[in-house]
């Protein structure tokens, strides 16, 4: 955070504002835009492409620590959605939540982390543009 010396701060307070429903929706997807980008990050991209790409066989080791990093993504998914996504996706979201509290067997863990990140992408999707 930068410091504004008090001049300045009183002098950008004293500027008039526009409410407008044009301004303000533009003010609106800026600041869902921002909170899409805080909330997903290069690492679930790069999580979701160990995963789902083309030569993906994540080892054991790096399956446990991609789904614990899933659900971590799932708390802020379920939190931002309702923002970014009209109508609200209820079966996406209950798939998500659904996957997110398995925990399955070692054998069967491949497999649940691409269900995982196929619900993870399936949300992502339904951002579209707010979720880059």
């Amino acid at each position: 955070m930068v410091p504004v010396p008090v001049d300045i701060a009183a002098q950008l307070l004293s500027r008039r504002s526009s409410n407008d429903p044009e301004t303000l929706g533009v003010l609106l997807a800026g600041l869902r835009r921002s909170l899409a980008h805080e909330a997903i990050d290069d690492e679930l991209y790069d999580d979701l492409e160990a995963v789902l790409g083309e030569h993906a066989h994540p080892a054991p080791y790096d399956i446990a620590v991609i789904a614990g990093r899933f659900r971590e993504a799932t708390t802020t998914l379920v939190e931002i959605v309702p923002h970014l996504v009209s109508p609200y996706p209820i079966d996406e979201i209950r798939r998500l939540i659904h996957v997110s509290a398995e925990h399955p067997r070692p054998e069967g863990a491949h497999g649940h982390l691409r269900r995982f990140a196929l619900a993870v992408l399936a949300l992502l999707d339904l951002m579209g543009d707010d979720g880059s």
